[in-house]
């Protein structure tokens, strides 16, 4: 069998090689290779008096099947929950120093209830009248790819794009939302007004069917619909965790970089920065882009070129845990979002323990500060205390929460969030090309079509299926000069 050899042990790598290896079992023919002493990449969970803290991602979208798919299959099918349901809003917008109820309805931009926007306090009048003439908006019949915006400040307007959509949606992918391509971040939206002309008309087109498949569902079933959101009890560390449970360990390794990849005959030798290398047939980048273009720069500087025209930006989490008695502020909801011309230094609050079970001790509460981002980068430059204290300012001044926290953590995500800028779909497709070039070589990850955990996993589990199914070929020699270290158990 061909040597495969995947390079990056984040959720993608290790999707891939998990999929090689219960593809061809015992005899798989695959080394995974990661620079850091952990697999999971951004997946990282801590734990500690009682508290589940979750250093980058702290769920993933029910939707999407490949990540409940996949923990059902490793055996975390009990360990899966959903978010809570709260009374409505569950979600809050700071506007001129307070928080406001998001409006029943909203999806992202898009309004579902007319009635909730109506009573709200949070959009003007001028600007509700705004949102009423997206009705009477025509398609967009020139620009075949148009920034986030752009779209939502020509359909529903300025004030909805500054207040609601753009710190949502572009929060989602920590973007600048005048840069943000929609038909790569939110290609619903694009689809749905070249279907139905109006997103209004098409999400109340979208809410009744919607209703009336729950209805039908509910005459043949009592179980409640599946939350937006789901995530492991234990922390989604469990899932990377269970992923390296079931690989050979003497097919991973850890501490091991990569420096460059060149063709020797019809192989890929990988050279790793302690002077050794691994032949290939096939190798798998499951890295970010700018890594990759690192890699690939001497075998092909055009593709390193266009590897390198992904844009990632930095970001931070500032995990706080308070006792619940000291605090004044009710957290009936899963938190709040800041727009950028509240000319705050965070972007969201995430209210952890009151969006998912298992987070906190009863007698405590644990939130999580976003800071950083396309618009506020430099930020994430700080340290640990800077930013821990950054975050204790914020709240003390939008939630008034002047109670010395019990637990503080943060986390640096230095250029760990590609962005999926306007033309990002043509980019991806050329890069494809110059892919298509190199027989053997694979791309995966988040850089590309999907940068959640589940396209991320649908990334590492479709590349395996290319790889495997490769016309068959009799085996090559692929010894290393290299001996595998194990998995640290």
């Amino acid at each position: 069998m061909r040597k495969t050899v995947v390079i990056g042990g984040g959720i993608s790598g290790l999707a891939t090689a998990y999929a090689l290896q219960t593809s061809a079992g015992s005899v798989a023919n695959y080394e995974l290779l990661e620079s850091s002493g952990h697999l999971g990449g951004k997946i990282t969970t801590d734990s500690a008096d009682g508290f589940l803290i979750e250093g980058g991602p702290d769920s993933f979208l029910t939707q999407k099947r490949a990540a409940v798919d996949l923990c059902r299959e490793l055996g975390l099918g009990d360990q899966i929950i959903g978010s809570n349901h709260t009374a409505t809003p569950s979600t809050y917008v700071l506007n001129r120093g307070r928080l406001h109820p998001m409006p029943e309805g909203m999806m992202l931009m898009a309004p579902t209830m007319i009635l909730p926007i109506l009573r709200s306090g949070l959009i003007s009048w001028p600007g509700k009248l705004r949102m009423g003439l997206e009705i009477f908006v025509g398609r967009n019949e020139s620009d075949p790819d148009e920034s986030l915006a752009s779209f939502v400040r020509r359909r529903m307007g300025q004030e909805l794009l500054d207040k609601i959509a753009g710190p949502l949606m572009a929060g989602i992918h920590a973007g600048d939302p005048e840069r943000l391509s929609l038909r790569s971040t939110f290609p619903i939206f694009a689809d749905m007004e070249k279907t139905h002309r109006s997103l209004v008309l098409g999400m109340m087109k979208r809410k009744k069917a919607q209703a009336g498949q729950a209805s039908k569902a509910a005459k043949t079933s009592t179980a409640k619909p599946p939350a937006m959101f789901t995530t492991l009890s234990g922390g989604l560390q469990q899932l990377p965790d269970a992923i390296a449970a079931r690989l050979n360990p003497q097919q991973v390794r850890l501490n091991c970089r990569v420096q460059s990849l060149t063709m020797e005959g019809n192989q890929y030798s990988i050279h790793l920065s302690d002077g050794s290398s691994i032949l290939a047939d096939n190798v798998v980048f499951a890295t970010p882009a700018y890594v990759t273009a690192d890699i690939v720069q001497q075998l092909d500087p055009a593709l390193a070129g266009r590897l390198r025209a992904i844009r990632y930006v930095s970001t931070s989490t500032v995990s706080l845990a308070f006792r619940r008695s000291e605090l004044t502020c009710a957290l009936n909801g899963f938190g709040f979002i800041v727009p950028a011309a509240e000319g705050r230094k965070i972007n969201a609050c995430s209210w952890s323990s009151t969006k998912f079970n298992h987070r906190a001790p009863d007698d405590c509460v644990l939130m999580r500060v976003f800071i950083g981002g396309a618009l506020t980068e430099d930020l994430v430059e700080q340290d640990e205390a800077m930013l821990i204290n950054m975050a204790r300012q914020e709240l003390r001044e939008i939630m008034g929460i002047t109670a010395t926290p019990v637990l503080a953590r943060a986390y640096r995500w230095k250029k760990s969030n590609p962005q999926y800028n306007v033309g990002h779909s043509v980019l991806v497709d050329e890069i494809d090309r110059a892919v298509e070039a190199h027989p053997g070589l694979f791309l995966a990850g988040a850089a590309f079509r999907g940068s959640g955990i589940p396209d991320c996993i649908q990334s590492g589990m479709d590349t395996a299926k290319k790889i495997m199914q490769q016309p068959s070929a009799a085996p090559r020699s692929t010894e290393s000069n290299a001996s595998p270290v194990p998995v640290a158990s």
